[in-house]
């Protein structure tokens, strides 16, 4: 009897930074040290440090090398330290730039672009302040698992008529694991987090009724 061992589709930490494959790797590295001494002139904290140049490793293999290096190494780090974690940061974009001595208007540059082309989630408390999420990231791998459980239940209980479907409840439920059982994110988030949720659920539920 033959025995066949089927392939394995899904990889254990599998990343997008493939600096070996890029022109000139060597550079790559430069750029990175040379942040790495950028944010240690400004005792920035280790864990900061690293974050914050896994995010500019990470542009940079998407987007090339920028034309302002120090602008760029800010926005990176503007962006970690305002994770929901951080919640409250009350701290303004122009105070950030002017303590890292760069123009406000070339932060909100560097940190649009890392948004966009890192494909971050933006979440605002109620003061409108932005806050940070890293698609790839564990906090968005938390919120994405426990939401697609509970999609997932809500639609077989739905189609076997065991359960009406009932989005605002269901939204509810995922709210309530996410920030009172695991505390993934701050309860200030809970509206913004709830329409963000609400509006993927409509799309789930319609597909799954097609």
């Amino acid at each position: 009897m033959e025995i066949r061992v089927s392939e394995v589709t899904q990889s254990f930490g599998k990343t997008d930074l493939f600096i070996k494959e890029q022109s000139n790797p060597q550079e790559t590295i430069q750029f990175l040290k040379d942040a790495y001494e950028f944010f240690g002139n400004y005792a920035v904290k280790e864990s900061y440090k690293i974050f914050a140049m896994k995010v500019i490793a990470k542009y940079i293999t998407k987007a090339g090398f920028p034309r302002d290096q120090k602008t760029l190494n800010a926005a990176a780090l503007y962006i970690v330290n305002r994770l929901p974690a951080s919640y409250p940061n009350h701290s303004s974009k122009k105070e950030f730039a002017d303590r890292l001595e760069i123009s406000e208007s070339s932060l909100d540059w560097y940190v649009n672009s890392i948004i966009e082309q890192l494909d971050f989630f933006t979440l605002r408390d109620r003061k409108n302040f932005p806050y940070y999420i890293e698609k790839d990231g564990i906090t968005f791998a938390v919120i994405s698992s426990v939401v697609k459980v509970f999609v997932e239940e809500s639609i077989v209980q739905g189609l076997a008529e065991i359960k009406p479907f009932d989005i605002k409840n269901i939204v509810d439920q995922i709210l309530d694991m996410l920030i009172t059982t695991l505390r993934i994110v701050p309860p200030v988030f809970r509206r913004d987090l709830a329409i963000k949720i609400e509006a993927d659920l409509q799309e789930e539920f319609a597909n799954a009724l097609l």
